[in-house]
């Protein structure tokens, strides 16, 4: 439940902000009555593109059996851990400049013959891509819902995210008086990056159980390496929360650590990597004028 609270709440916000921004830049308009029908008509179409992608997963995930299902579930888990990590260095990239980059593109996108087209895809694309990744990051948990009571509660978090989402941008639409966006971004981004963690290890654990349980391992791998089931179990209210989220284990076993070491080493590597390409650009500005002189 928790974890879709956070999944929701984050990928709303996300959503929210550029419709925010594309509903301030209209307001300014001496023709906003029109464009904000085309920005709604884009948010119920971006809405109707992550439904279908729900019954699509859902759909196939039912048709198939045995094996091809298992592979089917690592393969979703492993690219909703993936896209996770996507998600946050593009926003480390975009982050800063995305009002300046919506808006110029709408300038562009209007001038001359008023065309409302790129209003309505923005307004899609930010919906249907936020609520496609929500569906993604939350598809082991949509993949135990298997009564009403199970559906009626998964909603009931969904609608609690949602909830706190609206009241969050509200809190990041005062300026800063009660919490920052650069705050935000860089908490959530965080937390994401725990929650890709989490998925990866879900599916890794998919595969060891499935695919990989004939296979001949080594004997460390399916150690305990330690116990802290009297202190916070997995069953537990608090410690179910932090496996979906942090990828907590109570008993972890060598397998869970030399998983959870490889993601985190190779998220570290990518993230040095971004970095140290978005500095080379002024680095070789630097360089050229030195050279120059």
């Amino acid at each position: 439940m928790g974890q879709t609270i956070f999944v929701v709440c984050r990928e709303s916000i996300e959503a929210l902000l550029v419709i925010g921004i594309l509903y301030a830049w209209m307001n300014d308009r001496q023709d906003a009555k029109t464009g904000k029908r085309w920005l709604f008509a884009g948010i119920v179409a971006g809405f109707g593109l992550a439904t279908l992608l729900t019954l699509t997963l859902i759909g196939v995930t039912d048709i198939l059996g045995g094996e091809a299902r298992t592979w089917f579930e690592i393969g979703m888990l492993t690219f909703a851990s993936a896209l996770i990590v996507q998600m946050v260095m593009w926003m480390r990239v975009h982050g800063r400049t995305l009002k300046q980059e919506i808006e110029s593109g709408l300038e562009t996108n209007l001038s001359g013959e008023k065309n409302w087209w790129g209003v309505f895809f923005l307004a899609m694309i930010a919906v249907g891509r936020e609520g496609s990744e929500t569906v993604m990051f939350l598809y082991g948990s949509l993949l135990q819902l298997d009564s009403f009571a199970s559906y009626m509660s998964f909603f009931m978090a969904a609608s609690i995210g949602l909830a706190l989402a609206m009241i969050l941008f509200y809190a990041l639409q005062l300026g800063g008086r009660f919490i920052s966006w650069k705050w935000f971004f860089r908490v959530t981004e965080i937390m994401l990056l725990f929650l890709g963690s989490a998925l990866f290890l879900a599916a890794s654990e998919k595969l060891l159980s499935g695919p990989l349980g004939a296979t001949d391992l080594p004997g460390w791998m399916y150690s305990n390496m330690w116990d802290m089931t009297s202190v916070l179990s997995d069953s537990s209210v608090l410690g179910n929360l932090l496996a979906s989220l942090f990828a907590y284990r109570s008993q972890p076993i060598g397998w869970d650590l030399m998983i959870l070491s490889a993601f985190w080493v190779a998220v570290l590597l990518l993230l040095k990597w971004q970095s140290r390409e978005k500095n080379k650009p002024f680095t070789q500005t630097v360089v050229n004028a030195v050279s120059n002189n």
